[in-house]
């Protein structure tokens, strides 16, 4: 199964990270209904959760974790989405980022 880990630097606390991520979460269950389903969450600590989503038939697992200077997010892609690698890392690192400012 391909693997992608993305870290993002920010300059806010850990606690400000964590809340625009949980921010982005809600955000992401309430208008990509029509392309995410079955999203589930799984806080592991204050600023640590597994997930699971479905995404146009397949399913993805991976975690994030809000460090002090950094989110890390590590995503397990279904065999399908391998060709679509860099793509998927691209908007993953550009969103990051977006939630991160």
């Amino acid at each position: 199964m391909p693997y992608l880990s993305v870290t993002q630097p920010h300059c806010l606390s850990q606690d400000e990270a964590t809340e625009r991520l949980k921010k982005k979460r809600t955000e992401i269950k309430e208008k990509q209904t029509y392309t995410v389903s079955d999203l589930k969450e799984n806080w592991t600590g204050l600023h640590a959760m597994d997930f699971s989503f479905k995404i146009l038939g397949f399913s993805v697992t991976g975690s994030v974790e809000s460090k002090e200077s950094s989110v890390n997010i590590s995503i397990d892609l279904p065999v399908a989405a391998m060709m679509m690698q860099g793509t998927i890392e691209s908007q993953v690192r550009q969103e990051l980022a977006k939630v991160l400012m």
